[in-house]
């Protein structure tokens, strides 16, 4: 897990990379083509709204890499191409709330947060196991299998980011 200082660098990095081109980039895709894609960053979420809204709701403690991630951007979308769209949403605070409502009525899942949609993958974190202080916490879930088919990233939430920004926006957590 990374230090206070050094907490969510590549998304701060991509925000004012892409900020000077009004939020976009020419990258190559894994076909090797360049293309332009777009990048929707929302205002960030103060730590008063975190935690009146969240963890209110929660019987468990955030991870500081994603509650830093919340005071950077309130949710966002990378990697969205102009003419075939795309399915990258990291939530924002009211739709991981949306979503936490979803798995604990359908799943009972109270320790379960879902944090993103990425092309048909749901990704989530354990709250469980970041409040036992364990460093690898995230999930990832095909959306159209059942929950007990999740399985381990093997890595925190700034990892998991930091990984999908320099993989450009590809899954990388199925090459493996």
């Amino acid at each position: 897990m990374s230090t206070n200082n050094t907490l969510n660098q590549g998304l701060r990095g991509l925000i004012t990379r892409t900020r000077n081109n009004n939020y976009s980039a020419s990258i190559y895709n894994i076909d090797g083509i360049e293309e332009k894609y777009t990048f929707k960053f929302n205002i960030p979420v103060s730590n008063d709204i975190i935690a009146s809204k969240l963890l209110v709701n929660l019987n468990y403690q955030l991870p500081l890499d994603y509650e830093d991630f919340l005071r950077t951007t309130d949710g966002c979308r990378l990697f969205e191409h102009p003419q075939d769209g795309s399915e990258h949403d990291i939530y924002g605070l009211n739709e991981v709330l949306t979503q936490k409502e979803i798995i604990d009525s359908t799943y009972e899942k109270p320790e379960l947060l879902n944090v993103a949609y990425i092309l048909q993958d749901y990704i989530f974190i354990n709250l469980k196991e970041v409040s036992e202080g364990r460093p690898t916490y995230m999930y990832v879930n095909d959306c159209y299998s059942p929950i007990e088919y999740m399985r381990s990233l093997n890595c925190d939430f700034q990892t998991w980011l930091d990984r999908f920004i320099v993989c450009q926006g590809n899954k990388y957590w199925n090459w493996l």
